[in-house]
């Protein structure tokens, strides 16, 4: 397999397994999908796809760095703590409500858009640093990714892909599996809840972690 082809299918292949655990991000995918149609689920893939692209060049540029992903934690941390901990509110709060289209873009007053909501969930999703920074330097390690743009490209266009197929498969089940949303529509705003909130938790867990650590050292 040539070096650029089998670069892009490492690529791939990472992003696509990593899009298959449940999650923030397939989950809302699967969600949307359930309440608004795929053409909003698409959306905010696409929106996803777009910030994890970014936060790879990024891990990409700063990869010698090694200290790079706890800085960025220590600033993602708390934004992502509380922007979770709003989203699992919001989720119950709209558990006794009346479904509507588009009740799932709504969640801040001024950004009714799904594509605005897989910009902000992706980004705040500290995870992904550690997670890239590992992978990166595991490839590079292997001989797989040069530090180079021409094996750069294909590195990028093969993560986008497979987070897009990744994510492809949760919108596919939401829009099957929930024709009818009405029917689900408060068992899943509880499960989108406990879900949000949970992974608040874990975050808060991180951070006090975090902050605990190097006193005791």
């Amino acid at each position: 397999m040539p070096n650029y082809a089998k670069v892009c299918f490492y690529g791939l292949l990472i992003s696509f397994v990593g899009a298959l655990p449940f999650g923030t991000l397939n989950l809302t995918a699967f969600d949307i999908a359930a309440s608004q149609g795929p053409v909003s689920a698409v959306w905010f893939a696409v929106a996803v796809v777009l910030a994890e692209l970014s936060v790879v060049r990024i891990t990409l540029y700063g990869n010698e760095r090694l200290h790079l992903g706890e800085k960025a934690l220590k600033y993602i941390l708390p934004f992502g703590i509380v922007f979770l901990l709003y989203l699992s509110l919001v989720s119950f709060m709209d558990m006794g409500s009346v479904p509507v289209t588009g009740s799932k873009a709504d969640f801040f007053s001024h950004i009714k858009s799904t594509f605005a909501l897989g910009l902000l969930l992706s980004a705040l999703n500290p995870l992904q640093f550690p997670f890239w920074l590992t992978w990166n330097k595991t490839l590079d390690h292997k001989g797989i990714l040069k530090h180079s743009n021409s094996h750069y490209v294909p590195y990028m266009l093969g993560i986008g892909l497979g987070t897009l197929i990744g994510l492809g498969i949760f919108i596919v089940a939401g829009k099957f599996l929930f024709g009818n949303y009405g029917h689900y529509h408060t068992i899943t705003n509880l499960l989108m809840g406990l879900l949000y909130l949970g992974f608040s938790f874990y975050l808060m867990f991180l951070f006090i972690k975090k902050r605990i650590h190097p006193k005791i050292e």
